[in-house]
């Protein structure tokens, strides 16, 4: 089965990837949720919910829910945390899965989605063109958060660690920085009618940036120093990083496309 659903995790670092999973989740709910209740999740019969990873999304759309929600993931430790987050939701089912080879058949879902997938899949065409398999007639395909790190703005720049974290981290670890702008080609040929948009509009404050840095620091630490920084390197980044943001004057943003497809009656 394709483990397509995540970038590559070194087996030490696991427990912070889940952490991040948590806090990503926390940060980008008022994204996903404004977008679960206009395609109709509340009074969707039976949710599919594409690349779970830790389980983390899959509780805020059981929350939502009255209908049954089953979660899906190609990676065995993944599937074992979001039993264990999942445990206490009667109306969800977590399974493994291959997103690029969905077993399930034809036709099936209200409503099939993902979250932060398509970066990360092998084949994203066919991940999309899965999930559009076996949604029902009329039914939903929605990816809720696909970045496009080649649109990501921010000022004070630095030369040096900028293009690593526009792009070449991501690259790095097996994903595509710039799947956003690719998402309304994915879904259009996958023969759903196709709504894009922009989930993030808008700029976080300085301190929340901060308090998300603080969270994830070992991941830009960790990125930095496998991009050949060295240690005075990275220390002088961050602090005058830090510092902008103390001051107030630091800027930060990066768009995180959606895409909302319609299956047709009838293709």
């Amino acid at each position: 089965m394709s483990m397509a659903n995540h970038p590559k995790i070194p087996s030490g670092q696991f427990k912070d990837f889940i952490k991040k999973l948590e806090l990503q989740a926390l940060e980008t709910a008022e994204e996903r949720i404004p977008l679960y209740l206009k395609v109709g999740m509340k009074d969707a019969d039976l949710i599919l919910d594409v690349g779970c990873g830790s389980g983390v999304v899959t509780r805020d759309i059981a929350h939502l829910t009255k209908g049954k929600v089953i979660a899906i993931d190609g990676s065995d430790d993944m599937i074992k945390v979001a039993k264990k987050i999942l445990k206490d939701y009667k109306n969800v089912e977590v399974k493994r899965g291959d997103a690029e080879n969905l077993p399930f058949d034809d036709n099936m879902f209200d409503i099939v989605t993902c979250n932060l997938l398509l970066m990360w899949a092998a084949n994203p065409q066919k991940v999309v063109n899965e999930m559009a398999r076996v949604t029902k007639p009329g039914g939903i395909v929605l990816a809720t958060l696909e970045p496009d790190y080649g649109g990501k703005l921010h000022y004070p720049e630095n030369p040096s660690v900028d293009p690593i974290f526009a792009g070449e981290a991501i690259k790095k670890r097996g994903g595509d920085p710039h799947i956003g702008r690719k998402i309304r080609l994915l879904f259009v040929r996958g023969n759903l009618i196709t709504k894009v948009g922009i989930g993030n509009n808008r700029i976080w404050s300085c301190e929340e940036d901060k308090s998300y840095y603080h969270h994830a620091r070992d991941f830009y630490v960790k990125a930095l120093k496998d991009a050949g920084l060295s240690e005075k390197e990275i220390d002088e980044w961050e602090y005058d990083y830090l510092r902008s943001l103390d001051e107030g004057v630091q800027l930060n943003f990066f768009p995180q496309f959606y895409a909302i497809g319609k299956k047709p009656e009838s293709l």
